[in-house]
């Protein structure tokens, strides 16, 4: 009788402590999700902000707001103040409104080149796409892009393709596309105007960028560090390039193995 009694107090004192310990489980979890799901004031563009603009100027002239935003979502660099380190600092880049205010878009009014300014260490590249590997338009400054190549292997394989949706394939296994670069900034973004170099009759002739702009080229100006400018360089005099838009979240990484047809 008192070695039953025994067992039973024992089974009830491991069930208690099974108890609490799933409690206390869930209590961290849920103090995880609490965390996670945290608002914090960060600065947006209420209205759009051009390029070189200085911080403090944006924030005086009600171009900035304050916006709560869930934790998990601020990225590291987000700016909540306009400290006196960085009123004097200028956009690198036009600002659209309801686009979050970042550290990495500041910068000293020294670096602003023509209508451009250049991140410290950055140097800018232009690089002349089809609409489509624009992302159909979609590209804005301000926004990070995964840069890919698509090309053709062997010595009697080309790959041509034209801005118009045309396009000439090889053989099948000797087309390849690759991540170059998983995240490069886009300064601007630039569609050249058709001019007319000659008319005959009811015949335009177009020349140079003006005739890639009639067929949907676009030219997207990236700031990109001395090493990856001599890739976007190789990359736009001797393959096929693509751009896509990511976010802090889309886990776009570096390619082992490029994909091929």
């Amino acid at each position: 009788m008192k070695r039953r009694f025994v067992t039973v107090m024992l089974a009830g004192l491991l069930a208690v402590l099974g108890i609490v310990a799933v409690l206390a489980y869930v209590g961290k979890a849920d103090q995880r999700a609490i965390a996670g799901m945290k608002a914090e004031s960060v600065l947006v563009a209420k209205a759009q902000i051009p390029s070189g603009t200085a911080a403090a100027q944006a924030r005086r002239d009600g171009l900035l707001t304050l916006k709560q935003l869930p934790a998990s979502s601020v990225p590291d660099d987000a700016v909540r103040v306009i400290s006196a380190d960085i009123a004097k600092l200028v956009t690198s880049t036009p600002l659209q409104p309801g686009q979050l205010l970042e550290r990495a878009i500041l910068v000293p009014k020294s670096q602003r080149t023509g209508s451009l300014v250049i991140p410290p260490g950055k140097v800018a590249v232009t690089m002349q796409v089809c609409l489509a590997a624009d992302v159909g338009g979609y590209v804005r400054p301000g926004n990070n892009v995964a840069v890919y190549d698509t090309w053709a292997s062997g010595s009697d394989q080309t790959l041509e393709t034209s801005c118009t949706g045309g396009h000439q394939v090889p053989s099948k296994g000797h087309v390849f596309t690759q991540l170059v670069l998983p995240k490069v900034y886009v300064l601007s973004v630039t569609t050249a105007q058709p001019t007319q170099s000659s008319t005959s009759g009811t015949t335009t002739t177009l020349s140079g960028s003006a005739a890639a702009a009639s067929q949907g080229a676009v030219f997207v100006t990236l700031a990109a560090t001395p090493q990856q400018a001599k890739l976007l360089v190789l990359l736009n005099q001797t393959g096929i390039p693509s751009f896509a838009l990511t976010t802090n979240s889309s886990g776009v990484t570096a390619d082992t193995q490029p994909a091929h047809f």
